[in-house]
């Protein structure tokens, strides 16, 4: 028997919340251990046909440093170095559609300890990207063991 959409939801919806609550935190440290460089969590949505780049920009004149492809219609979680931020924490990011013409620049979020960025790429019809939106939000913390 197949399940029913409230069930297919409310599945969706737990394993979204799993994820969420996973995360310890915004700031990590590599796996490469003490010489390991801290990141933030950018988490993607792409939620249009056509494949992204994203990239982390800096500064208005420097060129942003890519941080991964996503795929259409998937979510990726990309790890940014804190290095790539700007000062005060903030992240701006320019999403690029894979073999198109068009590119959108995020408004600048601040993150934090606890705070991870959130990235919804929204292509239109014609795939511009200009109704895509980034923010920032809190990760609950996890529970004591």
């Amino acid at each position: 028997m197949m399940p029913s959409l409230r069930t297919s939801r409310r599945l969706g919806g737990l394993l979204l919340l799993t994820m969420l609550a996973s995360s310890t935190a915004c700031f990590s440290k590599n796996a490469s251990g003490a010489g390991g460089q801290d990141t933030v969590i950018l988490v993607a949505n792409n939620r249009g046909f056509y494949d992204v780049n994203v990239y982390a920009v800096r500064t208005a004149q420097a060129l942003g440093r890519r941080l991964g492809t996503v795929t259409g219609n998937s979510t990726a979680t990309l790890k940014v170095p804190v290095s790539e931020l700007q000062p005060g924490g903030m992240l701006v990011v320019q999403v690029r559609s894979v073999g198109g013409r068009f590119s959108w620049f995020s408004p600048a979020v601040q993150l934090g300890t606890g705070i991870i960025a959130r990235l919804d790429v929204i292509q239109t019809a014609n795939g511009a990207l200009n109704q895509s939106q980034m923010y920032s939000q809190v990760v609950p913390p996890s529970e004591p063991r």
